[in-house]
């Protein structure tokens, strides 16, 4: 009799198991679709649709082939432009890491961020922050 209640309490511990794995493997599968919600949502707000140039009259903003500041310079936007297509910012921390980073270590990633711009028929790349956002009305 003792074997078949060691029997049954061995399935039952593994019916448990299993029961855990699915709930887990759920549960991170719910989270993956979680999050690509979050981060449309946030995209809104992080990514504009359009950029202006946020530097003085006179100034100008360098665009490059590729996000370096080393890559070849394609043109140049004057200060205060507005209407340059936004089409994706690449900055050199990942978000989760540069959200819980401090003020001072914020500052110096967003001074590296690069976003890949379209304006008159360029395309190329500048820096980040020297861009913000711009409404086409």
């Amino acid at each position: 009799m003792s074997h078949i209640q060691d029997a049954f309490a061995a399935m039952k511990a593994i019916s448990t198991v299993k029961t855990a794995l699915r709930i887990g493997v759920m549960a991170a599968g719910l989270s993956a679709a979680v999050v690509p919600l979050a981060s449309t949502a946030s995209a809104d707000v992080d990514n504009p649709e359009y950029f202006k140039v946020k530097m003085k009259p006179g100034a100008t903003l360098n665009v490059r082939k590729d996000p370096s500041i080393k890559a070849k310079k394609i043109g140049a936007l004057q200060g205060e432009t507005n209407g340059i297509v936004n089409l994706g910012c690449h900055v050199g921390m990942p978000y989760l890491e540069w959200r819980n980073s401090t003020t001072a270590i914020r500052k110096v990633e967003t001074r590296r961020k690069w976003c890949n711009i379209q304006y008159n028929g360029m395309v190329g790349w500048t820096a980040g922050q020297y861009l913000e956002a711009d409404r086409l009305d």
